[in-house]
Order: C-alpha cells, then sequence, then structure tokens
C-alpha cells in the first residue's frame, strides 16, 4: 500500500492535512497511511528552497511512497527553480504551474532519474485563501459584531475562485483576514471556518486545489 507524506511549512498546514486532507481521502476509501511533515526551517514562512529539496530527498527514496507539499505562492523564496523566469508569466496560475513544474526538473536533473511518486504544489496566494471559498464557514462560527461582513462578501464576490486573491502585502488573504475578523487566528479559526465550509466547497471553488488533491488522489490508487 502506497503512502502519502505532505512536506508544509507551518503549523496551520500541518493542521489542514491532518484534520481535514486525511479524513477527506479517508471518505474516498483511501485508507492509506497520509502522513504530514513540516519542514524545520519555516518559521515565518519558508526562506529557501534548498531546505524542501532536501526534505523531499529524505523521504523520495522510500518504498511506496508519493512526496507531495504544501507551500505558499506568498513570499516564495527567490531560490526556487523558475523564480525569474516566472515574472515573465503574466497570471500567477501560469506562474505557479511553472514554478512547480521547474521544482520536479530540478530534483529530477539532480538525481539523474524521474520521480513520478513526486507532485510539487504551490498554494495561490496562501493557505488562507482557502478560507475565502464560502462565507458560511464564517458566519456559522463568528457573530455579525465579530467581523465585517459587508467587507468579507465584497471580498468573495470580486474573486469567485479564491486563488486570484492577489498577493501584495497589503491585500494578502491572511491580511484581509485580520482586517475583516477581528481576533481573527490562522491556526484555529482558518481550520474551523474550513472544516465548516466543507471540502466539496474547497474543491468546487478553488480549481488548482483540485486538480493537486486529483493527483494525489490518483497516485495513491496506482498499482
Amino acid at each position: 500500500m502506497k503512502r502519502l507524506v505532505i512536506i508544509v511549512e507551518g503549523e496551520t498546514e500541518e493542521s489542514f492535512v491532518n484534520n481535514i486532507l486525511r479524513p477527506f481521502f479517508y471518505s474516498q476509501g483511501l485508507y492509506n497511511v497520509i502522513q504530514c511533515f513540516k519542514t524545520k526551517h519555516s518559521h515565518g514562512g519558508i526562506s529557501k528552497y534548498s531546505y524542501i529539496k532536501k526534505d523531499v530527498l529524505n523521504i523520495i527514496y522510500e518504498s511506496d511512497v508519493v512526496v507531495s507539499m504544501m507551500i505558499d505562492f506568498y513570499r516564495l523564496p527567490s531560490d526556487t527553480p523558475g523564480f525569474s523566469e516566472s515574472t515573465e508569466v503574466q497570471t500567477h496560475k501560469e506562474q505557479a504551474d511553472l514554478l512547480e513544474a521547474r521544482m520536479k526538473e530540478d530534483l529530477e536533473n539532480s538525481q539523474n532519474q524521474r520521480f513520478d511518486n513526486f507532485i510539487p504544489y504551490i498554494q495561490l496566494h496562501e493557505f488562507e485563501a482557502l478560507v475565502f471559498a464560502s462565507i458560511n464557514g464564517i458566519t456559522d462560527l463568528f457573530e455579525r459584531n465579530e467581523m465585517n461582513y459587508d467587507g468579507l462578501i465584497d471580498v468573495i464576490r470580486q474573486y469567485p475562485n479564491p486563488e486570484d486573491i492577489n498577493n501584495l502585502p497589503d491585500t494578502a488573504p491572511s491580511v484581509r483576514l485580520k482586517k475583516l475578523i477581528y481576533g481573527y487566528n490562522k491556526v484555529v479559526d482558518g481550520i474551523n471556518i474550513i472544516t465548516t465550509a466543507g471540502m466539496s466547497v474547497l474543491l468546487e471553488k478553488c480549481p488548482r486545489f483540485k486538480d493537486w488533491v486529483e493527483r494525489m488522489e490518483a497516485a495513491l490508487r496506482e498499482e
């Protein structure tokens, strides 16, 4: 039986894998062991791609393993393969696609072999974008006086695909949430909101995220 190991950069992503992704795969009949590995070099975000690469290489050669990652596009380290090249690409989706492809190429070129069991994934623009998939997850957990309801609705209407919410320092998803939900805690509140909204909403509203989940599922089902 194959194992899935997902490398993440922080506590929020670790909780997401353990409390949301793992039960989802289980509900799909995938009882494979799904492990989460939090990189040790992620205080305030990943500072170097080389740290992630080292973590991947420490796992990728294990038998019957599929290795993936969940790292933010926002403040991606500049040593990431394809970083300079990606600035010439028009859309952020295309940039993330290119960066993922270059990561895989870099890993394979450095080891002189293919790694079909490696599924790199960059979250546009950061994990907190998923929180904007539905207002219901927010309103079920917070009273109106604990949030700027109209402000939240404006963001959700402006960005039907939460992955399009931009990554500027003043308007990144995490910054917006702190402004719009008073006392917002990313580790606790973010996970609770997404859990309440449900995976079906994330898969419907976030196409790159859906593609990632489907690729991992397909890899686990391969004989």
